[in-house]
């Protein structure tokens, strides 16, 4: 499972966060809060991950054992703009298609 969680603290609302919330929403099938059908997405609308000076940012997890306590493969992405953004999480379904 990708667990996807979209910054929607002060800064990255004001640098598209919400869009990207939207763009994720959309090309996800599923709506913030929300997992996909298949159990491969989950999405998360989240406050501030603590990288304000480069929004809007977006993190990637991938939770590993029961409680998904470790992550495993978490990266931040800063200054995810919402079309680049569209681009990452189309090429992430592919690659798990």
């Amino acid at each position: 499972m990708h667990v996807i969680k979209v910054c929607v603290g002060c800064s990255c609302v004001m640098n598209f966060g919400v869009e990207n919330v939207k763009k994720a929403e959309e090309v996800l099938g599923i709506k913030a809060g929300e997992t996909s059908a298949d159990g491969q997405f989950k999405l998360e609308a989240v406050g501030c991950i603590g990288n304000c000076e480069s929004a809007p940012n977006v993190m990637f997890l991938r939770p590993e054992g029961p409680l998904a306590a470790v992550m495993v493969d978490g990266h931040i992405e800063k200054n995810v703009l919402p079309n680049r953004f569209g681009k990452m999480l189309k090429e992430l379904k592919n690659k798990d298609a």
